[in-house]
């Protein structure tokens, strides 16, 4: 069974995850934030070494190297930040509107 993987942003957990469809499985990572400065480049390199950590308890980790086990992995992975896009955006806007209101 394919997998349809989101990860959740913890700053933002009102947002729902996305639906499983048909057929499908739906798991979750939770990635927090709320110790990250994301308005700093530090920030924003953690915050991609978590989601990265993330994807790979999500998708795994190739073992093979054949080219259909890395085309599956691209796959859940370019799946899993499809579905996290838009908490990650949103958690870098309320971070970026918090820095801007205490200046």
């Amino acid at each position: 069974m394919r997998s349809v993987m989101a990860l959740m942003v913890a700053a933002v957990l009102a947002v729902p995850a996305v639906a499983a469809e048909t057929g499908f499985e739906q798991a979750q990572v939770r990635v927090s934030t709320a110790d990250l400065d994301l308005s700093s480049a530090a920030g924003q390199r953690m915050l991609e070494k978590r989601l990265s950590l993330a994807m790979t308890r999500l998708c795994g980790a190739p073992v093979f190297q054949s080219r259909d086990e890395l085309a599956h992995l691209d796959a859940c992975q370019a799946d899993a930040m499809q579905a996290a896009s838009p908490q990650i955006e949103a958690a870098r806007a309320r971070r970026a509107v918090a820095v801007a209101a205490n200046r």
